[in-house]
């Protein structure tokens, strides 16, 4: 858990004072799923966000939630970008819900545990 932890620290300073463009243009938030010793998937997003069983999961790509973000402004986002491709095998992104939506990205760090940042966007 200790290279979690450090991974943790590390996406909190890189995601420090972004906001994420949309209608809410929400800030970013490190985290670390205790316990998860398999690949994310939608049951295990749904359990780990505290989602309901109903609730609507989408599954992309860094690299397409990477062209949400108007072109002018990604290099604010290279520092995040970058720890997560470096630090996290694997990394995915889920959209879980409906209009509110909460952003889940996702990867595995070297010592197995899974962790990532968190944000919200409205999509109407």
């Amino acid at each position: 858990m200790a290279k979690a932890n450090a991974v943790v620290k590390e996406l909190t300073t890189a995601s420090k004072g972004l906001l994420f463009p949309s209608e809410t243009d929400a800030p970013f938030e490190a985290f670390a799923w205790p316990g998860a010793a398999s690949p994310p998937n939608e049951t295990a997003v749904r359990a780990n966000c505290g989602a309901a069983t109903d609730a609507p999961v989408e599954q992309l790509t860094l690299a397409e939630l990477t062209r949400t973000i108007p072109s002018e402004n990604r290099d604010d986002y290279a520092p995040l970008f970058a720890v997560l491709r470096n630090k996290l095998k694997g990394v995915t992104v889920f959209k879980v819900g409906a209009v509110n939506i909460d952003v889940y990205i996702v990867g595995r760090t070297a010592d197995g545990q899974y962790v990532g940042v968190k944000t919200q966007v409205v999509e109407t």
